[in-house]
């Protein structure tokens, strides 16, 4: 008897304990996000030609926004990119609402033949309440050539155009080429086989006979003619008279 009273007894309170403690408050710990957030921004740069040169890339806060504002981990040395490649600001870190703004812009740099772009991005990270009680990010940019129209993308488009090379002309003389060549260009001319030399022809001269005995032999021999001349006009007259 006593032990069917003891059971009665055990479950009647198994009862009162699952409602006791169905009555004592429950506290729940809903999980909030954490009051910051994070952002990155990517950068690209093309290259219009053949180029190994890495292009510096720099970023820093724009004018006004001090010295406390967020800055990316590559902020200090910024970011060397090569042609046709990208790289990222990266570990911006934000744990308070606000407009940060920031200058983006590329290194003139010194390479001969290469044109670099100039284009200055003023990048802005607006940062918000989220709905889940954090923080978020949008970001976008402008360029102080057209300052209106917001661009998502950063990049820049640098142009090496080096010279081409001269081709050089064809030889119309490959002889006189040889010739140099071979050490005998500007020798005496070769005599063409059967070719008349006229100058051996011509009676040759001295320059160093005077003139004025050119002259006295030129009279000499007019005052001859002129003698003999005289001498046979007589002796037709001498015989006409016999």
């Amino acid at each position: 008897m006593n032990q069917a009273i003891r059971k009665l007894s055990g479950l009647l309170v198994l009862p009162v304990l699952l409602a006791a403690l169905l009555m004592m408050p429950v506290r729940a710990h809903a999980a909030e996000a954490s009051y910051e957030c994070y952002a990155e921004l990517p950068v690209s740069v093309a290259l219009n030609g053949d180029n190994d040169e890495q292009f510096h890339v720099m970023i820093e806060p724009a004018e006004g926004m001090g010295d406390a504002v967020p800055m990316p981990e590559e902020a200090v040395d910024g970011l060397m990119i090569a042609g046709d490649a990208s790289d990222t600001f990266s570990n911006f870190h934000f744990t308070e609402p606000g407009d940060y703004v920031y200058v983006v812009k590329q290194e003139i740099g010194s390479t001969a033949y290469m044109s670099y772009d100039n284009t200055v991005y003023t990048v802005t990270i607006r940062v918000t309440n989220a709905d889940n009680g954090g923080l978020q990010s949008e970001i976008w940019a402008v360029t102080d050539d057209n300052p209106t129209v917001k661009v998502r993308a950063l990049s820049f488009l640098n142009t090496y155009a080096p010279p081409a090379p001269s081709t050089p002309k064809p030889d119309d003389h490959p002889d006189i080429a040889e010739g140099i060549a071979n050490g005998t260009w500007g020798g005496a001319p070769t005599a063409t086989p059967g070719a008349v030399n006229l100058n051996a022809l011509l009676p040759q001269t001295s320059d160093d006979l005077p003139l004025t005995a050119l002259v006295v032999v030129l009279v000499l021999a007019a005052a001859a003619i002129v003698v003999l001349v005289v001498l046979r006009v007589r002796k037709n007259k001498q015989d006409g008279q016999k």
